[in-house]
């Protein structure tokens, strides 16, 4: 008897034990080992897409702009023209101090990336398969990773503004210095920042409808305040461009009558932003029915949102502020719009910290008893398949994300590498080069670390100002100021095109060398010539 009771407590205790390591490893992998594992195969593919991408003008033309500026002061007269506050240019700045190779503008970038990552799968609510997908979803995966633009930056403090959003409850402070910074991320992170501020605001002022415990003292929220709004004004001070600034039609190149074609182009932002497998043509009958296809998923997030009065204030105000930027400034490409997904994301995230309630609903409730059987339904349809609406987003991202990933390993972003590398194995680096258009012709300066004579601007240059100094140039006019050079230094000159040479002078010998035309990007496409005297007869 002794001995079988002696056997029941054994097992007893080995089945202790076994519980006790399955719930230590399930922690572990829910704690910590989830977002490390995932990060890691983040890092670990980044790393191989960014040595593998070549980088375009958009990227290019900012490190050659810290690279090329002799002083902070000069850096800043020289952003003016890029329609971005200066947060990543003053990294970029801080960066060149240590090196010109732009590959560590690349490194750094992957690292935000990857930080963001990880802070989103440790503290995001979202289910882990959710997580999952949107890590690989094609603005995390590509747009956001391989391509090294200020928008990570914004968005890493994004997610650390979702983060550290409980820190409300005592202090502001920390929340309205990331405030701060997301505003002088770029335009689309102001926008955001902006929305975020106002939540808080007013989440304060009705912290008693709402029942929140939100014990800052008053010299917090006035700093806060403080902070944050010094961060808009500076954001702003450096958005509003210079009088002779031609960057989308500068300073007056606004839509602001209305026009019911662009209005849809720029609602369907939203699907374009959520959907991204299946973009809309340009014809009359997909502009406007995309467009109501976008209102439907503005709809639904923004229902699934209404019991979270806060959140649900975040995200209309967000989306809106985006989609009115987009009507009358600047349409825009994924990379711009894609700030919508990161609103709904950072909505549904930051809802999580909130119990329902239905301070929006009440004003309703009271007079619309005619339509309440139908909002009633529709409330019921959204809750019902809210969790299928995200799983959409998120295949969505996933399958454009790992499309677009592969193809970026096969197709190159721009061919601007491939003419470096070429330039470099026939030792023509140190040739007087010539090259136009410069705007696609500045990745190459970035790429070679050096000055390239631009037509544009009868100068040599690396980085491009778009402002009023710039002239468009035809290939006659290039191919002038070429003989004009040969007639003071009569040594051969590289000569490099976006374009093929469609024409010739009889004073100067023109020598095809080699084109570089794999690009994904269509007119970062290269045409290389040696120009040098004609040889009289």
């Amino acid at each position: 008897m002794g001995s079988l009771l002696h056997i029941a407590m054994n097992n007893n205790r080995m089945k202790s034990l076994h519980l006790t390591a399955k719930t230590l490893i399930l922690s572990f992998i829910n704690d910590i080992g989830f977002p490390s594992l995932l990060s890691f195969m983040f890092f670990c593919l980044g790393f191989m897409g960014i040595l593998n991408h070549a980088m375009w003008r958009d990227e290019l033309n900012p490190w050659l702009i810290a690279r090329d500026s002799k002083s902070l002061v000069e850096l800043f007269q020289n952003i003016k023209y890029e329609g971005h506050p200066g947060l990543w240019y003053i990294c970029l700045y801080l960066l060149n101090q240590l090196t010109q190779n732009p590959i560590a503008m690349q490194i750094t970038h992957l690292i935000l990336a990857t930080g963001f990552i990880y802070i989103f799968l440790k503290f995001s609510p979202f289910r882990r398969w959710q997580k999952a997908l949107f890590v690989f979803g094609y603005l995390p995966f590509y747009e956001y990773l391989l391509i090294s633009r200020n928008y990570i930056i914004g968005i890493l403090l994004i997610a650390a503004f979702c983060a550290l959003y409980n820190t409300r409850k005592k202090n502001y402070v920390i929340l309205s210095v990331l405030l701060f910074l997301i505003a002088n991320a770029n335009a689309y992170c102001l926008f955001i920042s902006l929305a975020l501020g106002l939540a808080l605001i007013v989440e304060y002022s009705l912290r008693k409808q709402l029942d929140e415990s939100l014990t800052a003292s008053r010299t917090n929220i006035i700093l806060s305040l403080t902070i944050y709004a010094l961060g808009i004004a500076v954001s702003l001070a450096q958005l509003i461009p210079p009088a002779d600034s031609t960057l989308q039609g500068g300073l007056s190149g606004w839509t602001l009558h209305f026009d019911l074609r662009h209005l849809a182009k720029a609602l369907i932002r939203i699907w374009n932003s959520y959907i991204v497998i299946l973009v809309p043509g340009d014809s009359n009958i997909e502009v406007f029915l995309f467009a109501v296809l976008a209102l439907g998923l503005f709809f639904f997030a923004s229902t699934v949102l209404i019991r979270k009065p806060i959140a649900f204030l975040i995200y209309t105000v967000g989306t809106l502020e985006i989609i009115f930027f987009t009507y009358v400034k600047f349409l825009g490409s994924a990379r711009h719009y894609g700030h919508l997904y990161i609103v709904l994301i950072a909505s549904f995230w930051l809802a999580s910290y909130y119990p329902k309630s239905n301070l929006l609903l009440q004003p309703f409730t009271r007079r619309a008893r005619m339509i309440q059987p139908i909002s009633t339904v529709w409330f019921k349809f959204t809750e019902k398949y809210k969790i299928i609406f995200m799983m959409v987003i998120f295949s969505a991202q996933l399958a454009a994300g790992v499309v677009a990933f592969s193809r970026d390993l096969v197709v190159p972003y721009s061919a601007a590498r491939a003419t470096a590398t070429y330039i470099q194995s026939q030792h023509l680096e140190n040739k007087f080069m010539v090259g136009s258009r410069d705007a696609t012709i500045s990745p190459l300066c970035g790429y070679l670390n050096r000055k390239i004579y631009y037509p544009e601007r009868q100068e040599l240059g690396s980085f491009v100002l778009f402002n009023s100094q710039r002239q468009d140039v035809d290939a006659a006019t290039v191919l002038a100021q070429v003989s004009q050079r040969l007639q003071q230094k009569p040594e051969p000159i590289l000569l490099i095109l976006n374009n093929e040479l469609n024409t010739a002078r009889a004073d100067l010998k023109i020598s095809p060398l080699s084109k570089f035309t794999k690009s994904f990007i269509f007119n970062e496409k290269y045409y290389l010539y040696e120009v040098s005297p004609a040889v009289k007869s």
